[in-house]
């Protein structure tokens, strides 16, 4: 048996994982184990369920830092097991207790004196406060200690833990003679916090890691002395060394403990109801009152689900919790929190639909109840709840409050070593360079959860990296032994657990000052107790549609986002044209290419597209475009399949098709069905094959022959893994169907609170401010004396607001706008420094304003106030802000010449990430337009290598170098209006070129994709072309353009009424020479102005297709 044993959640201080622990000691033939982390019982269940799987038993204990019973000034380790349940439970009262506000000794002492009466304490060896007394300080002193712990934990649990690895055998001599002499019982105190013994340079470089250090040992291979030894040769060294008393005690202390951990216990709150109802009652009562203001056409079909759902939810015991959710959503609707549309299953509920937890008919669009709560499965409901993310603590503060500080806590959740971290940080503290931890961490691909295994598979720079010498191998293993371990535990980001008493009688918690209390247990663990589990999820996109409507309440009080048409065309028509920026779950590139693909038509179609833009059903996604536009036939195997698929195309989507072709063609329940479903999923062969006999028994039944019910079950369990769960799918598309109603038809109030919302990517602010300046007009600049804090709307246009300067903090920014308010605008630079308070005249905050522009309403240039600054900021100190008083102290003027714009333009890009200074590529809008093949420089950075490209760009910086034959060649900096890329124009092209290579020329480039030495995109240039010669040789030239007139065919022309904001907006964007011409059921015929002329090229003609798909277009 162990008992000093130290997992991985004694964070930085072991290797040790609690899976290897548990299945090494197994091997190496122990039958009793014990755990004892640092202040933590995080590992306890899984340590204790694991002890239980491989039928060894597990002792459930912690080591607690503590003062001396003594020497009170020092701190020791304190070896503390449990007896029985409830020294399971004084421990988690320990720990709780010592993680809240320092305590002094003396309140420590007095609380282990009154708390502690079922707990063993072992001395942990030489550290032990018993070992260094008696090595300091002699016998007598030392047994003052021990009387000390005899009288806290009680006579006879009391122990002197002693390790046979290694063994000091003057201090082993005496602690024997001590043990003898005070009648107190040795047991085994061997310490462990690896698993094997080539692991000690790891925890090595771990510890350093947690201490921040660096390592000044040569790296090699360490012999360890703290790891799991094999038990026969363990026991064989205690008996060497005269300690076979050790065993023997131990394995009595070990019988003693008796430990069990409850789980799998339904330990529901209750829901405080309105003179004592049922619960049942009480829910009963809510929804059909509901169900009443509903009035659906159908209801008896809505009352008949009514009926049902609540039958299950009560006999499950469900009841309290479904009124704690609703009651949380009345809180919200009361504080004017928006809740969103749903999340995961629980839209499936009729419930939760009528309680106003979700938002959408699960009736209206065949939403499965089973899939959400399984009557044949008995696990706890979970139901998540999506709410701005500038809102969550004020919900979680609500939680608290109403249910108790007590029965309320965080979920805890453990940040471990990835790849990059576990490799960088392993080079650093052996001290490596930055030059050299880039390398390493170039060689990483960057790939999203990539272990570092997988990583030398794919990476041959990371494999050439680690063959270079035995000290890169070495570095290497190292790095992989600290990948997965925990690096800190933090609170998750959504998980709130509620219980209806104090939570610590039942799991270990720890406070924290001004937060509630946090749960030990990871999220996993709290489920298996039994415990609800609740999520409340901040969603940045939940606070922008927020933000965005209570913006057009205010000059539409009447507007309602749930009024709104889920087949609204213009939306569907910004969904075809993928100008889906700023729009929840849609603004990846990825899934903009599916969106092009699709040209969707209805909301279903955005469904689909939602459910199966993921890893695994995404491989379905070219048969499902070729078979929505009838390119790609498909057959049934039978009618049922055909009617179930026919939504889909025959392609199993959503999960609850395959619920359903189990529920129609084999007679399963839809609880039996979701069953099947989990174990499809989950490729469980032994479930498989009985659960085959079950389908085409249950389908002979139906009359559906045995060859057909086997091919079906075959095409189910192909794709029952893949299948995205409809409820979820619906949901999340309505949130961004709403979104892009907004973006359609309130452009002002959309951009407006996506530009507030900002950006960590500086790149994707600068993609959003072309598109508002696309869809919005020109957005007005900053001025100190205009500007708010955000961007905001004058008149109908956007200003660019003074937090946009990311090097100004935000109370700086709010006093600005205070202080204009109370005593109106500033005249110039001057007036504004006088004004300001001296804790903000700060020299770089106000070059940033100036560089920006906050000041050109003042007449003078940029260049200019900067060149002055200096002597302004001396004026206004030396005069004590007061110029009136001294106005020999104003400085005179230097002026200087005004910055070009690309000067301009660099400077507010460095500064706010973006610049409304037009861009030179921008010149040749008219020239891209009509080029459909251009792609931008964003496009190429997400191209595959190997693609040949066409892309408009100015030449941002040249370097032209001699190759080995002492031939010239070029690497480009070129830009476009919102990225940039390097290009290289190698010696046969350099030679032909090098006439129209000048820094801050726009030039037409063609070139073919590839990638760097760094895995970075480059642009391999084989043509350069000036855009003006390009220009005079393009089609759109009044002698050459090809059409001069567009036609489209309505029955009459109010038809085209609701198209003409999207065509308004197409013809900005399409600008050119083509006019558009009505022609209505009579022939008669009439021409749109001037504003609605439109470009003829290839890519303005489909897109035009796509906004007026209902009509017949015709070019002439």
């Amino acid at each position: 048996m162990l008992f000093n044993v130290h997992s991985a959640n004694s964070l930085l201080a072991s290797t040790l994982t609690i899976p290897s622990y548990v299945e090494a000691a197994k091997e190496r033939g122990y039958q009793i184990l014990g755990l004892a982390d640092v202040h933590s019982l995080q590992g306890a269940l899984d340590f204790y369920n694991r002890c239980q799987a491989a039928g060894l038993k597990a002792m459930i204990g912690a080591t607690i830092k503590l003062p001396g019973a003594l020497k009170q000034t020092q701190v020791y380790p304190f070896l503390v097991y449990a007896l029985n349940q409830a020294g399971y439970y004084e421990l988690i009262g320990l720990i709780r207790r010592l993680s809240h506000q320092p305590l002094s000794p003396g309140a420590i002492w007095d609380y282990l004196t009154q708390s502690c009466h079922n707990l063993f304490y072992i001395s942990c060896g030489h550290a032990s406060e018993v070992e260094q007394t008696l090595i300091h300080s002699g016998d007598q002193e030392a047994s003052l200690v021990l009387e000390r712990l005899e009288q806290v934990f009680g006579p006879g649990n009391v122990y002197l833990g002693v390790a046979a690895f290694p063994y000091n055998p003057v201090e082993g001599e005496a602690l024997k003679a001590f043990a003898k002499a005070y009648q107190v019982p040795l047991v085994v105190g061997q310490g462990v916090s690896t698993l094997n013994q080539g692991d000690a340079f790891s925890l090595k470089v771990l510890e350093a890691i947690g201490a921040n250090e660096t390592l000044d040992v040569e790296l090699r291979a360490m012999q360890g002395v703290h790891y799991v030894y094999n038990w026969a040769d363990l026991e064989a060294q205690y008996v060497r060394l005269g300690l076979a008393d050790c065993l023997t005690n131990s394995r009595q202390l070990a019988d003693r403990m008796q430990v069990s951990l409850p789980q799998n216990q339904a330990f529901l709150p209750k829901f405080p109801t309105p003179d004592h109802l049922p619960a049942s009652q009480f829910l009963r009562d809510l929804t059909q009152s509901a169900l009443e203001d509903l009035r659906p056409a159908d209801l008896a079909v809505y009352q008949q689900r009514l009926d049902y759902e609540l039958e299950v939810i009560d006999s499950m015991g469900f009841s309290d919790y479904f009124l704690i959710v609703w009651d949380i959503i009345v809180y919200c609707q009361s504080h004017a929190i928006r809740v969103g549309p749903g999340r995961g299953s629980a839209a499936g509920s009729l419930v939760s639909y009528l309680l106003g937890i979700t938002r959408v008919d699960p009736i209206q669009y065949n939403l499965l109840f089973e899939r959400f709560l399984n009557p044949e499965r008995y696990n706890m409901p979970d139901i998540d709840m999506d709410i701005p993310d500038n809102k969550r603590q004020q919900v979680l503060h609500y939680v608290v409050e109403r249910y108790g500080q007590e029965q309320v806590a965080q979920i805890a959740t453990l940040g471990t070593f990835g790849a990059r971290a576990a490799m960088r940080d392993t080079l650093r503290v052996l001290g490596a360079d930055s030059e050299t931890l880039r390398v390493w961490a170039r060689a990483i691909p960057k790939e999203l959860d990539i272990s570092l295994p997988q990583a030398y598979q794919k990476s041959a720079a990371l494999r050439q990296l680690v063959s270079q010498s035995e000290t890169n191998q070495q570095l290497f293993q190292v790095a992989q032994t600290i990948e997965g371990l925990p690096r800190h535990i933090s609170t998750h980001a959504a998980a709130v657990v509620i219980h209806d008493q104090a939570l610590d009688q039942v799991i270990p918690v720890v406070e924290r000052p001004n937060q509630p209390l946090m749960t030990q247990f990871t999220m996993y663990d709290v489920e298996k107790v039994g415990l609800l589990k609740m999520d409340f999820l901040g969603l940045r996109n939940l606070n922008l549609l927020d933000t965005i409507i209570k913006q057009v309440q205010k000059s539409q009080a009447d507007f309602d986002i749930e009024a709104i048409s889920m087949e609204d065309a213009q939306t569907l028509a910004l969904f075809r044209a993928a100008d889906t920026n700023g729009v929840f779950q849609f603004e990846s590139d990825g899934i903009k290419q599916v969106l092009r693909k699709l040209q969707p038509e209805r909301f279903e179609d955005i469904v689909a597209v939602n459910a199966l833009f993921r890893p695994g059903p995404m491989k379905q996604i070219d048969h499902y475009v070729a078979r929505r536009h009838g390119k790609e036939s498909y057959q049934a195997i039978h009618p049922i399949l055909e009617e179930i698929l026919a939504p889909t195309y025959g392609i199993i989507v959503y999960q609850e098709q395959v619920m359903q072709v189990c529920q129609r063609m084999a007679g399963f329940s839809l609880g039996q069905a979701d069953l099947l479903r989990r174990a499809m999923g989950k490729k469980q062969a032994d479930v498989m094959a009985r659960e085959r006999e079950h389908f085409i028994r249950g389908a002979r039944e139906q009359g559906i022959e045995p060859e057909i019910a086997s091919a079906t079950y075959d095409y189910i369990y192909e794709f029952a893994s893949y299948g995205f769960n409809r409820s979820h799918a619906v949901v999340y598309s309505t949130l961004a169907f709403q979104l892009a109603y907004l973006k359609v038809h309130y452009p002002l109030a959309f951009y407006q609170a996506l530009l507030n919302m900002g950006s960590s990517n500086q790149t994707t602010m600068a993609d959003y401010i072309l598109e508002a300046k696309r869809h919005t007009g020109p957005l007005l600049g900053l001025n100190l004396n205009e500007s708010q804090i955000g961007f905001s709307v004058s008149g109908q246009q956007l200003q660019v607001g003074l937090s946009a300067i990311r090097t100004l903090r935000h109370d700086f920014v709010s006093h600005i706008v205070e202080d204009r308010q109370l005593l109106g605008p500033y005249t110039g630079l001057l007036h504004f420094m006088q004004r300001l308070p001296k804790k903000w005249l700060k020299h770089e905050w106000l070059e940033s304003l100036i560089s920006v522009g906050a000041f050109d309403y003042t007449g003078m240039n940029r260049p200019t106030l900067l060149k002055n600054l200096d002597k302004l900021m001396q004026s206004v100190t030396f005069s004590g802000g007061n110029l009136s008083l001294f106005p020999e102290l104003e400085p005179r003027i230097e002026w200087v010449e005004d910055w070009n714009p690309s000067q301009k333009r660099d400077k507010e890009v460095e500064i706010l990430g973006f610049s409304l200074e037009g861009h030179p590529v921008a010149t040749y809008q008219a020239f891209a337009k009509s080029h459909p093949n251009l792609l931008s420089v964003r496009d190429i950075l997400a191209a595959q290598p190997n693609l040949k490209v066409q892309t408009l760009v100015l030449v941002k910086g040249i370097r032209v170098i001699n190759t080995k034959k002492q031939e010239l060649m070029a690497f480009l900096e070129l830009e476009d209006e919102v990225a940039s890329i390097s290009g290289v124009v190698f010696p046969q092209s350099y030679r032909h070129y090098v006439s129209l290579l000048k820094e801050g020329q726009v030039l037409l480039v063609e070139g073919t994709v590839e990638l760097d030495r760094q895995g970075r995109h480059q642009l391999i240039i084989k043509r350069l072309s000036p855009v003006n010669e390009q220009e005079a040789k393009a089609p759109n030239s009044p002698n050459e353009h090809p059409f001069q007139r567009c036609f489209v065919q309505v029955k009459a022309f109010q038809d085209l009424k609701p198209f003409l904001p999207g065509l308004r907006k197409f013809a900005d964007q399409y600008s050119g020479p083509v006019a558009m011409i009505l022609v209505d059921g009579n022939r008669q015929t009439f021409q749109l102005d001037d504003a609605y002329r439109v470009s003829y090229g290839q890519k303005a003609q489909a897109e035009l297709a796509k906004l007026l798909t209902p009509f017949k277009i015709i070019y002439k």
